[in-house]
């Protein structure tokens, strides 16, 4: 949360694994430090072409290190490609600063845009 109340809303990498969303962030994070003092969260994604559909998962988000490594490598080769995402996910282990968020949901909204 924002001061003013509002909520942080920031644009994300994330992975589906074993129904569960895990997204990499930055242990310093304001993301981070939001999920440490209040657990719930929500997720909204979008396919990339018309019609849409559109997903926002609503559930409860732990901070972990466990299979940090293994969801970054993943995540980057899905992101970037193989090649890319490997040398990417090299650079991001390397610096030794990020985290892991899973995302357990506890309810799903889903909607699609009309075929016109």
């Amino acid at each position: 949360m924002h001061a003013a109340g509002t909520p942080h809303v920031a644009p994300v990498w994330f992975l589906w694994d074993n129904g569960r969303a895990l997204v990499m962030a930055d242990r310093a994070a304001v993301k981070v430090r939001n999920i440490r003092r209040n657990s719930a969260v929500a997720l909204c994604v979008s396919t990339a072409d018309h019609p849409y559909s559109f997903v926002t998962i609503e559930g409860t988000a732990n901070i972990t290190d466990s299979g940090l490594d293994d969801m970054v490598r993943r995540t980057c080769v899905l992101y970037e490609a193989d090649e890319r995402g490997a040398e990417f996910a090299a650079e991001l282990l390397a610096d030794e600063r990020l985290t892991l968020i899973v995302i357990s949901p506890g309810r799903f909204i889903s909607w699609k845009e009309d075929d016109e």
